[in-house]
């Protein structure tokens, strides 16, 4: 007998994932592996038989699902009531497609089925929805030029400040997880104040996930805030840093480190350093004091301007206008070439005018800039004259445009207004010191009045529409984009609002139409609240009269028209003739829905006589009805060959086809296994008793029902076994000539027959032989494959169904599938237990041979060669 190698610990092996740590025949020379695969071979053989009774199951269950899956599809969507195919609704059949007749026909239209008689006589007025336009927002003036600031001007031939912290990131670890916050590229930073309050600001917008799978916002855990640095003799200096402290001091379990890939510029600015790190009740501080002057570098004008872009729209079409790039003729004509700084400015205005023109035409954009100082401030300015024209620079290079930018242009700078800023960039904003010393930070204006603060000490405003507070949490940072979206999604406020560029006005529309529309904004906050209504101080005042009409518009009488326009709710009113009686309808939308019959008014009209009243002509939809009839023939023929075939089909008499084993799949290419199961699986449910008698009842529905008027007939095919065809032309011309006659044959109910009982008692019960075919064919699909109920179909009952949950893992299969697993489970534990039971008899053979060797080697070394 050869000498076995060490076992190998593939799927195959006895020893399974044991095998790794096992060494047989080292000493004896057995194959001992072999040797105890034969010993247990028995067991294994009852076990591969019980996988094969059990798969055997598994491929009839898979066959009894796939018919019973098509018939649940038929049923939902031949005689499903919320299906738009549903043959067993006599409204399927019914007339839909709609013509307005007469006259004034293209003043209505019409859909839907109804059995009234209806003739539309005159239509007084049309439907209006309440609506008032503001033009643009109170106290923002309507402009043609979009300037810099003045106080920025720029001297083209010098040096100018720009931002070391506007667009730049610092990067911090809470825990395991890393945060940015950026510096808005759009705000300027002149103090520590400011910085602050952008970085309590970002860390709102910061977010990390927790262990938990929670998310946080950073400002519930850190805070920034500006202190005065301490002196060597532990008094303020006079001096300030910033300090990032936790909020909850020493509860807080986690760390909060800054990280190296913060921008250098702003750990510079702000002196701190790469692996700075917070704990506990610690303070994150400054490594020194923070000077305005910190905030800020020098550069050369004309290195800022090299390249630089700023991103422009005119009327729609946007394009980019560039700088010169260094070193090119345009950028030495400008910063090398000019005499002096003047000369220099009104070689960039020329520059930057040719540009203009040339990204949209001549004579549209007007470009200036130079100061009496010789000093370069840029204005764009509209000069077509037209009210529409609309201007914005939208975006820019960094330390350009921005409100810290050189240009001093802010980003989204418009002379429309941009709903994406906040109200304290529409506005601005100022600090109001209270009592005990701290400061607010409001939205500076007359028209705001504050309900409150909150934890950041910016002052909150509240906003009410139609008596409905929409929200009382707005400060300074709020976008007006936020503020419309709010007033959008709240249904109870029952307004929309949007904002036309091209007109620059907001327009409020009531969400309910006609007379029952209302757009109310009062000055003041309901229930005595102190403060201004928010609403009213961005838009302006609606007020009602004791009549429901808008009688005032930001302060004027509706007359006036001064700054808004105004259109009061209408109802619409129509006449009609309903089988006879004169009716006068009102709506509040130009639709009127009459007996399930929906008419809309496309405009007003009278009909001076009877012959002039508009009257529809009501047809079928012979396309729709026509392609949902095919597609059902295609499904029941579909399902009943599979049905048939499974029934009829005999498993291969000659030779036996089980399931394949684990060590026969080893030894067959993917092909071959496949070829061989399709063989193994039939005449799996050859002559199943439910195939029968579900394929009887199916034939039923149509064989004993005449149909052939209507274009559907069984086919007298032996081969087809049942299958019905469909003629397209009949089904038309049934459908053109007797339309209710179709409905009939597809939807008749079953009627009602009177049964005697075993006890002898009576009972009525469905007469399964009358109705129309869905009728008849629903009662076998509910024989057969109900997924709802106390009692499923026949099928479902049988081998489950995706489209019953509960059956899908309660069926009478799935039960005799899961008993083999108990007598699999049984047996493995039974061979596991048999292998370890040799196993350590023939290891301990082995020892006994091993010790018997080396005994024997021992001996022949001690006799030497004579031995």
């Amino acid at each position: 007998m050869a000498v076995s190698s060490v076992s190998s610990s593939s799927s195959s092996s006895i020893y399974g994932s044991r095998s790794s740590n096992i060494i047989s025949g080292l000493a004896s020379g057995l194959d001992t592996e072999s040797m105890i695969e034969g010993m247990v071979s028995g067991i294994k053989s009852k076990i591969d038989t019980q996988k094969q009774n059990q798969q055997i199951l598994l491929w009839q269950q898979e066959a009894y699902r796939s018919i019973s899956d098509q018939l649940v599809q038929i049923s939902s969507k031949y005689t499903s009531y919320t299906s738009s195919t549903n043959l067993m609704s006599s409204t399927f059949f019914q007339p839909s497609i709609i013509t307005s007749l007469g006259k004034n026909a293209s003043m209505i239209s019409a859909s839907g089925s109804t059995n009234s008689d209806i003739q539309i006589s005159k239509v007084t007025q049309l439907a209006k929805t309440e609506t008032v336009s503001f033009s643009g927002l109170n106290g923002v003036s309507n402009t043609t030029t979009i300037s810099g600031d003045p106080s920025k001007a720029v001297d083209l031939k010098g040096t100018a400040d720009v931002s070391n912290l506007a667009g730049q990131q610092m990067s911090f670890k809470y825990g395991n997880e890393s945060f940015t916050i950026t510096f808005d590229s759009n705000k300027e930073y002149e103090d520590l104040d400011d910085v602050v309050d952008e970085i309590n600001k970002q860390l709102g917008n910061a977010s990390v996930t927790l262990s938990d799978g929670s998310s946080i916002k950073m400002d519930t855990k850190v805070k920034a805030q500006v202190v005065e640095a301490m002196g060597a003799d532990g008094k303020p200096t006079g001096e300030k840093t910033i300090a990032f402290t936790f909020k909850e001091g020493a509860k807080e379990s986690n760390t909060l480190e800054v990280l190296s890939y913060s921008s250098r510029s702003v750990l510079d600015a702000l002196n701190f350093n790469a692996g700075d790190t917070l704990t506990g009740s610690g303070v994150m501080a400054s490594h020194s004091t923070i000077k305005p002057e910190d905030l800020k570098t020098e550069k050369d004008v004309k290195d800022i301007l090299a390249g630089a872009s700023m991103n422009v729209t005119y009327n729609g079409t946007t394009a980019t206008i560039k700088m010169p790039e260094k070193g090119t003729d345009e950028y030495n004509e400008i910063f090398v070439n000019s005499t002096d700084k003047k000369d220099a400015a009104q070689k960039m205005q020329d520059y930057l005018q040719t540009q203009f023109d040339q990204a949209f035409g001549h004579n549209r954009i007007k470009v200036s800039g130079v100061q009496s100082d010789g000093s370069f401030v840029p204005s764009f300015e509209l000069v077509s004259g037209s009210d529409s024209d609309t201007l914005s620079i939208n975006s820019g290079t960094l330390n350009v445009i921005g409100k810290g930018g050189i240009f001093g242009i802010d980003r989204g700078a418009s002379n429309r207004v941009n709903t994406g800023k906040t109200l304290g960039d529409l506005y601005g904003t100022v600090k109001e010191l209270q009592a005990d010393g701290t400061s607010i930070t409001k939205i500076d204006g007359k028209y705001f009045e504050p309900v409150g603060t909150d934890e950041n000490g910016n002052a909150t405003y509240a906003l009410e529409i139609n008596g409905v507070r929409i929200g009382d949490k707005y400060t300074a940072d709020t976008t007006l984009e936020t503020i419309i979206n709010d007033i959008n999604s709240n249904e109870k406020a029952g307004v929309k609002v949007s904002y036309s560029t091209t007109s620059n006005q907001f327009v409020f529309t009531s969400k309910h139409g006609g007379e029952g529309g209302r757009i109310e904004i009062g000055h003041d906050l309901e229930n005595g609240t102190a403060g201004t209504n928010l609403a009213a101080s961005l838009f302006g005042s609606v007020v009602y009269d004791s009549n429901g009409d808008i009688s005032q518009v930001r302060g004027n009488a509706v007359s006036t028209q001064k700054g808004f326009s105004v259109i009061q709710g209408q109802d619409a009113e129509m006449e009609a003739y309903i089988n006879g009686v004169k009716t006068t309808l009102t709506s509040g939308t130009n639709t009127f829905n009459i007996d399930g019959f929906t008419v809309t008014a496309n405009g007003t009209f009278e009909a001076d006589n009877e012959g002039e009243r508009v009257t529809f002509d009501k047809k079928v939809d012979a396309d729709k009805i026509v392609d949902a009839v095919k597609s059902f023939v295609e499904d029941y023929n579909k399902v009943l060959a599979e049905i048939n075939e499974q029934y009829s089909t005999q498993p291969d008499h000659k030779k036996e086809y089980k399931p394949l084993t684990d060590d026969q799949k080893a030894d067959m290419t993917e092909k071959q296994i496949e070829e061989y199961e399709a063989k193994a699986k039939e005449g799996l449910l050859f002559g199943d008793s439910d195939l029968g008698g579900l394929s009887n009842g199916l034939r039923f529905v149509f064989s004993n029902l005449d149909m052939d008027a209507i274009g559907i007939s069984v086919s007298t095919s032996y081969s087809d076994k049942g299958k019905i065809t469909l003629d397209e032309t009949k089904l038309r011309s049934a459908l053109a000539s007797d339309p209710n006659a179709v409905a009939e044959a597809f939807t008749a109910p079953l009627e009602q027959k009177q049964v005697t009982n075993a006890d002898g008692t009576t009972s009525w019960v469905d007469d399964t032989s009358s109705g129309g075919a869905m009728s008849r064919l629903k009662v076998q699909l509910d024989k057969y494959a109900a997924t709802t109920g106390s009692t499923k179909g026949i099928l479902i009952e049988k081998a489950g169904s995706q489209y019953s949950p509960m059956a899908l893992l309660d069926n009478t299969l799935q039960d005799k599938i899961d008993s083999y697993d108990d007598v699999i489970d049984s047996l493995t534990e039974k061979l596991n237990d048999k292998i370890d039971y040799y196993t350590s008899k023939f290891s301990k053979l082995e020892v006994l041979i091993a010790q018997m060797n080396s005994q024997s080697s021992y001996l022949a070394s001690m006799g030497g060669s004579s031995y």
